[in-house]
């Protein structure tokens, strides 16, 4: 098998795991044959024409929104959608800037709104963000900045479609983990998880692994969602009553909790543990989402100062485990039905906030309404 090969078959496992093999077959943005960013290449030649490139702009553009989605299914528009799709089309996001050490054109349009592809995980999110926020194409004195996509969630806390609001994110790479097998005694006199994967939080100071983030910005984010209409689909509703617990069996609702963020895509109730163990090591609130950007993304706009107006909406597609009649790897592989709904709400929701910022720009200028 070829290296390609193998790219080729990752995609496809994450497409698996997140539901979106029913309904799109390749990944545009993060994950092309090559791990290279993005061109400026545009799908049709009417949004082609209609660019407006950093050499056309008369001074840095002020944007009042950045939006960071982390991958697409297929094409900018017209197909199955990813995270970006809906924001392109949405807000006729129709100018774009290129920026160097992105992944992809920063796309945005005249009142302000903005929003682009990072790639996937930490290690391409987190050097497109910062060459984003670094570049003098855009001006962010005052701008709000918004992570909008899909997440995996335990099911004793969230179900499919639900979209959560992080107050905390968490990262989840920093640590010592060791299989239980390879030093069977307990940790630090048994503290942490006692299970087949030992974990000790990273040595050291742990606030430095974790981000709170505005709480008077998260409140009005809830406050402005109340009455959103969420979507949901018969998959989903039918694969939800797989499982036992009371919060996977809910319809899709809208709550508070904290984002683990890691480099990796994991699965099963013992990471999910550690998780949690993580979120209460941290101090933070209540494991909700788990997703492969946030604490990248929270570490760039923080060094560029703009922490308190950055915000994290994760939708659920999946949740972090099997259900009690399923095998991990069968978990992995289901179609769960809940790829479309969490995409769609992940955008029903941030652009409710987004369409605020436009609407009451004057007040959102003063912080937090």
């Amino acid at each position: 098998m070829t290296e390609k090969d193998k790219r080729g078959l990752g995609r496809r496992q994450y497409l698996k795991a997140t539901g979106a093999a029913a309904v799109g077959t390749s990944l545009a943005g993060c994950a092309s044959d090559e791990p290279a960013a993005q061109t400026s290449e545009e799908p049709d030649e009417t949004t082609e024409e209609s660019d407006q490139t950093t050499e056309e702009a008369d001074g840095p553009v002020d944007l009042k929104a950045l939006v960071f989605t982390h991958f697409e299914v297929g094409e900018y528009s017209g197909d199955t959608p990813g995270e970006f799709q809906q924001w392109y089309d949405g807000y006729d996001l129709m100018n774009q800037v290129e920026v160097p050490g992105a992944w992809a054109p920063v796309f945005y349009n005249e009142d302000g709104v903005a929003a682009t592809l990072t790639g996937m995980g930490h290690s391409f999110c987190g050097p497109s963000v910062a060459a984003i926020l670094a570049s003098p194409a855009f001006n962010f004195e005052d701008t709000y900045f918004l992570s909008a996509g899909i997440s995996g969630t335990p099911p004793e806390v969230g179900t499919l479609g639900s979209v959560f609001v992080s107050d905390y994110v968490a990262n989840w790479d920093f640590g010592h983990r060791w299989a239980q097998e390879d030093d069977p005694q307990d940790l630090d006199g048994g503290e942490g998880p006692d299970q087949e994967f030992a974990l000790q939080i990273y040595p050291g100071r742990p606030f430095d692994y974790v981000y709170e983030l505005n709480g008077d910005l998260v409140d009005r984010v809830v406050t402005l969602s109340e009455g959103v209409d969420l979507a949901d689909s018969d998959r989903a509703q039918e694969y939800r009553q797989l499982y036992p617990q009371e919060a996977a069996n809910r319809d899709p609702f809208i709550d508070i909790g904290t984002t683990v963020s890691g480099e990796e895509y994991w699965h099963g109730p013992t990471l999910s543990d550690q998780a949690q163990y993580i979120a209460e090591e941290y101090g933070a609130s209540t494991y909700a989402t788990t997703e492969m950007e946030d604490y990248a993304t929270a570490t760039a706009v923080k060094q560029h100062g703009h922490l308190d107006r950055y915000l994290s909406i994760r939708s659920v597609s999946n949740f972090d485990q099997p259900h009690p009649d399923q095998t991990v790897m069968e978990s992995l592989e289901a179609d769960s039905g809940g790829f479309i709904p969490s995409i769609t709400n992940a955008y029903r929701v941030g652009s409710t906030v987004v369409d605020d910022i436009i609407e009451n720009w004057s007040d959102w200028q003063d912080g937090v309404p």
